[in-house]
């Protein structure tokens, strides 16, 4: 049976058979502890999410494992694919070997993916992607393969994956391993010949730079042509040093390409280097023959000795190198791929399943113990949970500072660090550096504080081109994307630090309440690095979360979030800023999700940008949590560490009461932030710092802390308190932070006066009666009284019953309401009833949303609604007779925040008929055929009604079924749009309804 995708069709808890012992998990990239090895780290017992059952499983996106996946399928099999790239294809477009592919006439798929000439990475990706779609197949990108399951024959039972979800199990008797180094058959312990040390050789491709005539570069045609200019494409052939086939040589190789090839014309480059493997799998056959027909070859070559139901299909293959350097044309690897997909089909249904195997190895291990953070998973996603065992992952690296995450602060904090002498790791998942404002494609500040290191950033990237370069930017606030990126990598490789690109982060080690270091994920398999301090720059608090942070995000209190997109790319384009969904860029099945959108939606174009553009992100629960009110009293801080600038950007509503009553200003209007110290700790942890949009501070206030110059500066401020706190041997918290503070105003990063600072919070009394009593004059001192409410609350009471003025009246009713306090509820219902009809509402916008999202009206009917009284309710009900499907979103909220806040049974007829209204339900996308569909019928819906409002609709249907089931609910019709949206692929949509339903 095909399954239009692998979360629709199966029930919970009903596809598998008990599981009751543990699953054998190996050792990092297969190898056992040698004699003095160094360490292994142990994560205990755990449970992890089975998200399927197949009969194949895949491993690694090339081409020519979609070929095994499609022909698996086409013969009968369940197939799962993983994808360690965010994008397939990796083996054409990651290592841009983009040019000369010509169909052979040996498969069909030939005929659809390629043609004489160019090709764009987008051409390749998306047909590759429309290929598991047509077939129904399973899978998700941004996954590396970090363990194989056994049954207890000693054959594989399945796969685990880690992702910044966590990690995920997948159950198949068949393996097919089309990763580039064969990483499954290495972490089940097959046999391989020795890679090589010494200098080996890599081909790296580049766009349009100037050729390097000492390291001999082959010119590529046809040029890549765009906007009128043409880019000739080189491709090196680099003899690179290797000490051997690890990891970490692989990322050093990686490095000193980039190093001895890069130019100030270059527009793009090789994600990867690209390598015919000079180690190989020892097979069940050996084929040394230099003319193999590959219609003829023997499978056995591509099967490990000693290991059934494991196919390797790639260069690591046990055939000559002759043979293998042809093998991974891409002609050659859809042929094998279909050839190994069909018979591993044919194999799968002849397998018994055999029992877990209870046991594992044991290694010598640290007293530290690794932990993870586990998202929870769709309803859909999750068919059952399995227990691993104690599982031991070796170090791999240590360093005195470990920074996750290369974006606008982690790569400033390694060039820091770097420059004062601390021993500085950067991992970083992408190929490049500059996180939003390079591969992210949003090329230019919009407001920021510049000074400081940010300066600096500015004027060397602007300068790297020399005066007059065509590709320089005249004006200050942009750059060129990858003259920024190559900035940013040289100045921390000159400063002495490493850097990792294609590594993710997906745990910590800890030992008590103090992180000692940090596990990740790579192609090769999972490693930990040791670190007297980390610092997690992911942007959403992925390290600090993983060992134990607490975090807030959207869920059952809210599904508020910036809007978010995905750019797409031409060679030398800096600047694609786009808002045309929501992305909850730590759910991996969201980001594949946005992924295929995004190439349907720029299908024409050359690509689409590798980084999704999201605004808001997971935010840690730190010592302190900075506040709206804190930016608008302009609140100092002893412990400051960075400065910001800008007005309130909120790209969607806000949902900060202070904003209801004096919505923010609009784009000209500027406001200035600290972050301080104690904002960037996790609570309860220690050695671990946490910067940029994972910092403990209130959605709302995030637009003001999250531009780019700003956390370019903060970056760079962390950098130096960290290396003090290491050659001083203390604790962030415990660390002086005065002379840092000395070193930042030094160098423009801080104001002077912060040198003096202390907190200002709170207001005195003399204040804050003041400001009550100017509140009727446009809520003028609403900040001062907000941000002491409590000490705000006997003064507002008291101007409520002493002021004659009805219009004062209803502002003193209208705060007092909006803060939840009833004194003048009546008041209110007066007003709402007064009304005739509705005011002017506001659509969900996105991109361009400054100032209010909500009417007056609506705060009125919110703030009603949260004095708790049921007898307002039939003056509610009316205004809500009153709205159409065209109605205002913010009407819409307005109606249902106040009903579900009241919660009585007396709404739900009311609510009932507004989500039977025509056009109003049927907007959750639970799989990716609808994800794609949904794309195309965007275009369709937002040609007419404009960019949003797919957004308008979802948002107005959710809100409805929200109110509908805390009411008491209609015939479940409440619990039954809700849990569709559980299952809906968009993040954000997913956890608010699971957290509504979960509230009973």
């Amino acid at each position: 049976m095909k399954r239009r995708d692998f979360i629709k069709n199966v029930s919970l808890g009903t596809a598998f058979i008990s599981l009751t012992g543990f699953y054998s998990i190996k050792s990092f990239a297969g190898k056992p502890p040698k004699e003095g090895h160094e360490l292994y780290v142990r994560r205990p017992e755990c449970e992890l999410p089975i998200i399927d059952e197949a009969d194949v499983v895949v491993l690694g996106g090339s081409s020519a494992g979609v070929a095994s996946a499609e022909a698996a399928s086409k013969n009968g099999a369940q197939v799962f694919l993983v994808c360690g790239d965010p994008y397939l294809g990796a083996d054409i477009c990651g290592t841009y070997r983009l040019w000369d592919i010509e169909p052979s006439g040996k498969t069909e798929l030939e005929s659809r993916l390629f043609h004489q000439g160019f090709h764009t990475p987008n051409e390749i990706k998306k047909g590759l992607e429309d290929i598991l779609l047509e077939q129904d197949i399973p899978f998700i990108l941004s996954s590396y393969v970090s363990n194989i399951l056994l049954d207890n024959a000693g054959n594989p039972a399945g796969v685990v994956f880690a992702n910044r979800s966590g990690e995920q199990v997948v159950k198949a008797p068949m393996v097919i391993d089309a990763t580039e180094r064969a990483i499954g058959a290495r972490i089940l312990g097959a046999p391989f010949t020795e890679y090589p040390s010494g200098e080996q050789t890599f081909d790296f491709t580049v766009l349009g730079n100037n050729p390097k005539s000492e390291l001999s570069p082959e010119k590529l045609n046809p040029p890549v042509k765009n906007n009128g200019k043409s880019y000739h494409a080189l491709l090196y052939r680099l003899n690179l040093p290797m000490n051997d086939g690890s990891f970490t040589s692989f990322a050093a190789a990686e490095q000193k390409a980039r190093d001895i090839t890069w130019d100030e014309d270059q527009v793009d480059a090789s994600d990867q280097l690209f390598q015919v493997p000079p180690d190989h799998i020892e097979g069940m056959r050996q084929q040394n023959d230099d003319t193999v027909d590959f219609s003829g070859i023997t499978l056995d070559c591509f099967r490990p000795k000693g290991h059934k139901g494991l196919y390797v299909l790639g260069g690591c293959a046990d055939i000559s190198r002759k043979e293998a350097e042809k093998l991974l044309e891409p002609s050659n690897m859809l042929f094998m791929g279909q050839r190994i997909g069909k018979q591993a089909a044919r194999e799968a249904k002849q397998v018994t399943r055999g029992r877990i195997n209870p046991r594992q190895k044991q290694y010598p291990s640290e007293t530290s113990i690794v932990t993870q953070h586990q998202d929870e998973m769709r309803p859909r996603h999750q068919l059952d949970r399995l227990r691993i065992k104690d599982e031991h992952i070796p170090v791999i690296g240590r360093y005195e500072m470990v920074i996750m995450g290369g974006g606008a602060s982690g790569a400033p904090a390694a060039i820091s660090a770097a420059r004062e002498g601390v021993k500085t790791l950067l991992v970083e998942y992408l190929h490049g550096l500059g996180g939003t404002g390079t591969l992210g494609l949003i090329g230019r500040y919009y407001h920021g504080y510049r000074k400081g290191f940010t300066e600096e950033i500015d004027r060397e990237v602007k300068a790297m081109g020399g005066e007059g370069h065509p590709r320089r930017k005249e004006r200050q606030d942009e750059w060129v994307r990858d003259w920024k990126m190559e900035w940013f990598r040289k100045e921390i490789r000159k400063a002495g630090g490493d850097i990792w690109f294609g590594a993710l982060g997906c745990g910590t080690v800890v030992e008590g309440n103090t992180v000692k270091g940090v596990v990740v994920a790579t192609p090769q398999g999972k490693g930990v690095v040791l670190a007297d301090k980390v610092v997690d720059s992911t942007g959403s608090g992925d390290l600090a979360i993983a060992a134990g942070a607490g975090y807030d995000y959207t869920g059952a209190d809210t599904v508020a979030i910036q809007g978010a997109g995905l750019p797409h790319f031409n060679p030398d384009d800096y600047y694609n800023n786009t808002d045309w969904t929501f992305i909850n860029d730590s759910d991996v099945f969201d980001v594949t999700r946005t992924f295929l959108a995004g190439r349907e939606k720029f299908r024409k174009a050359f690509d689409v940008g590798k980084l999704p553009q999201t605004r808001e992100r997971r935010r840690i629960v730190g010592d302190y949590r900075i506040s709206v009110l804190d930016v608008y009293n302009n609140r100092t801080y002893p412990d400051t560490l960075s400065y910001h600038k800008s007005s309130f950007d909120t790209h969607g509503f806000t949902i900060d009461p202070f904003f209801t009553l004096r919505p923010p200003e609009g784009s000209g209007i500027d406001v200035f932030a600290e972050v301080p110290l104690r904002a960037m700790l996790p609570k309860g942890l220690e050695n671990i710092l946490v910067t940029g949009l994972g910092t403990s501070a209130h959605r709302d206030a995030m637009p003001v802390i999250r531009m780019q110059p700003c956390l370019q500066n903060q970056g760079y401020a962390v950098g130096l308190l960290t290396a003090r706190a290491i050659r001083t041997g203390k604790k962030f918290r415990d660390t002086d932070i005065r002379p840092v503070q000395k070193k930042l105003v030094e160098i423009g990063n801080l104001p002077e006066r912060m040198l003096e600072a202390e907190d200002n919070y709170p207001p005195s009394q003399e204040k804050i009666k003041e400001a009550v009593d100017t509140l009727p004059q446009d809520f003028k001192g609403l900040e001062i009284v907000s941000w002491d409410f409590e000490r705000s609350l006997p003064f507002l009471r008291e101007k409520l019953g002493q002021t004659e003025s009805k219009e004062d009246k209803i502002i003193y009713a209208y705060v007092l309401g909006i803060y939840g306090y009833a004194d003048g509820w009546k008041i209110l219902r007066d007003t709402v009833d007064d009304y005739n009809g509705w005011d002017q509402g506001w659509h969900y916008t996105g991109m361009g949303q400054f100032g209010a999202s909500s009417s007056r009206l609506d705060g009125l009917i919110m703030a009603l609604g949260r004095c708790r009284k049921e007898e307002a309710l039939p003056v509610i009900h009316k205004k809500a007779e009153d709205l159409t499907m065209l109605s205002a979103f913010s009407h819409f909220r307005a109606i249902t925040e106040a009903c579900e806040t009241i919660g009585s049974r007396r709404s739900v007829p009311v609510l009932t008929v507004l989500l039977n209204m025509p056009g109003i339900r049927g907007y959750a996308v639970t799989d990716y055929e609808e994800a794609v569909f949904a794309s195309k019928a965007v275009k369709k819906i937002e040609s007419h009604y404009g960019e949003t409002e797919i957004r308008n609709r979802t948002l107005k249907e959710l809100f409805l079924a929200r109110a509908l089931y805390r009411c008491g609910d209609q015939n479940g019709l409440g619990e039954q749009i809700l849990s569709e949206y559980s299952n809906d692929l968009r993040g954000h949509y997913a956890r608010h309804a699971r957290g509504v339903l979960e509230e009973r």
